[in-house]
């Protein structure tokens, strides 16, 4: 009897155990298939792949032009001669503080590629936006919205901006 519940209470632990490790593992497998931001900066100037003045701070003046840099990778990639193998589209919402949406345009970037000899690990992508002199001075919160339509995921990177 006392063997029995031994056993019983052994199988039981190994059990608890391999369903901990396997949970453990599930998100590492779950990243590298899920589309992320590597990199989401505001910048003063854009002038190619990382290749750009950062603007940590977020703060444009009117009449001035505001910059987004981003790269994205972990988009999935369809097989070739099936259609687009990878397939992306960038949105973009400008909201008050108070979460009142006050511009947004979707398709702004569109990003297709059809079969080439190996796809890319990461996607870069800049943009803009021209800050008009009456502007109210004031933050505001942007959010880019990176659409994986072969994944059909997408990821969303939310910043605010400050116009002085």
């Amino acid at each position: 009897m006392v063997r029995r519940i031994v056993t019983a209470v052994l199988v039981f632990v190994l059990c608890l155990l391999s369903l901990h490790g396997a949970a453990q593992e599930a998100p590492a497998d779950e990243m590298q298939n899920q589309i992320r931001f590597v990199t989401a900066e505001w910048a003063h100037e854009v002038r190619g792949e990382r290749d750009y003045d950062p603007n940590p701070t977020g703060v444009f003046s009117r009449n001035s032009r505001a910059y987004a840099y981003l790269e994205v990778e972990g988009f999935s990639v369809g097989k070739s001669g099936v259609g687009p193998i990878v397939d992306l589209r960038v949105d973009v919402v400008l909201r008050s503080n108070n979460g009142l949406k006050l511009y947004s345009q979707e398709n702004l970037v569109e990003y297709t590629l059809h079969s080439p000899a190996e796809p890319p690990d990461r996607v870069w992508f800049y943009i803009w936006v021209d800050v008009p002199w009456w502007a109210p001075r004031t933050s505001y919160q942007a959010e880019v919205i990176v659409r994986d339509l072969v994944g059909e995921t997408k990821v969303i990177e939310s910043s605010p901006i400050v116009i002085e």
